[in-house]
């Protein structure tokens, strides 16, 4: 009796056993499938069509790293806003990522995207020189604010360029005492996303200080503005080439140059060297930030909206570039600490005109310079 009690129980306990380690094997292999499965929908590549001025945080092996412990990887290709609004399937990428609200807009309605992002912001500015600052201030139409800035006023500034003032005219223009027009050069306003800004700012300033919304709007306005591009001359598709030559020329090139606060920040960060020279940066009151809009046509694309608007680190790398974001800090917090002072906010600031209108302004350029 007693041994048949003792065989049971020890079939009773390898049973148990048995049980138990198929238990255990079976919530243990439902575990590591579950976490492959999440690992597996978590690990996305993500194809983004961008504005030239981003290619290079996209580059950056921080930037990948920080995506690719996300489980994201994400390949770009370059375009002008412009063209990416109205040139590029949205089918062939998971986003766009353009600059400026009004081309950012124009995607959202094509591709129905329910959400879009905005992780990085940046102002327009005047890329200029000391010398140059110095003699608007002679005349009225700028004041120092800090030591790399100055605010111009962009209503002055344009009645100069309107009237066809030489640098030569000015008061106390001796260090800059040319022919050359009181013109800000820029890139050509048919294809680059800053030229479109500074024709959103100077639209509305020669509009009466309002937004151009009306087909009255245009045929008021564009006779004024269309000269500030076309008397310019030769111009580049993208702010790259023009701000190299900023650099490398000097103000006898362009001592006004239309650009991104992004790209001085960027270089005087990295070149500390230059921050005791001529450079400075002009903000025009009004101004107007260029907003870098992601509108994500997939997960993938969503994806990677999230990441660059919540990651903190991210955003931490956007700020090298020079750009703003949100978060507990906005960049000029960052680069100060750096030694590169920029104002922490802009008060006089503008909207752009909706993209239709912006449109308009554009098709009505493209006709004047045939």
């Amino acid at each position: 009796m007693n041994a048949r009690r003792a065989l049971a129980a020890g079939l009773a306990a390898l049973l148990l056993a048995a049980v138990g380690g198929g238990v255990w094997y079976s919530r243990t292999a439902l575990v590591q499938d579950r976490q492959a499965q999440r690992a597996q929908q978590q690990a996305v590549t993500a194809r983004g069509l961008i504005g030239s001025e981003k290619e290079a945080f996209f580059q950056d092996e921080r930037v990948r790293d920080v995506l690719a412990r996300h489980g994201v990887t994400v390949t770009v290709q370059k375009a002008g806003s412009r063209s990416i609004a109205n040139s590029y399937d949205p089918k062939q990428y998971d986003f766009g990522f353009p600059s400026g609200a009004p081309a950012a807009a124009q995607l959202k309605a094509a591709a129905r995207a329910g959400t879009v992002y905005t992780p990085f912001y940046t102002p327009i500015v005047f890329a200029s020189w000391r010398p140059i600052a110095e003699i608007l201030i002679a005349n009225g139409v700028a004041q120092k604010q800090g030591d790399f800035h100055y605010v111009t006023d962009l209503p002055a500034l344009l009645a100069m360029a309107g009237k066809g003032t030489r640098w030569r005219d000015l008061k106390a223009s001796g260090a800059f005492a040319t022919g050359k027009a009181v013109l800000p050069a820029s890139t050509d306003v048919r294809s680059s996303n800053s030229a479109a800004m500074y024709l959103a700012l100077a639209s509305y300033v020669l509009n009466g200080q309002q937004v151009v919304q009306s087909p009255a709007d245009l045929e008021r306005v564009m006779p004024q503005v269309a000269p500030l591009f076309l008397r310019q001359g030769f111009q580049e598709s993208s702010s790259a080439g023009p701000f190299e030559d900023y650099l490398a020329l000097g103000m006898g090139k362009a001592p006004l140059l239309v650009a991104y606060e992004s790209q001085l920040v960027e270089f005087l960060l990295r070149h500390p060297q230059r921050r005791s020279g001529e450079m400075v940066m002009l903000y025009p009151q009004p101004t107007l930030y260029s907003k870098h809009v992601l509108v994500p046509y997939t997960p993938a694309g969503d994806r990677v909206g999230q990441l660059l608007e919540s990651d903190p680190q991210l955003r931490a790398l956007a700020q090298e570039y020079g750009f703003r974001t949100g978060g507990d800090t906005h960049g000029p917090e960052r680069w100060a600490g750096q030694g590169v002072q920029a104002p922490a906010q802009l008060v006089d600031v503008i909207e752009p005109p909706s993209q239709e209108w912006l449109e308009r302004m554009i098709v009505d350029m493209e006709q004047r310079f045939k």
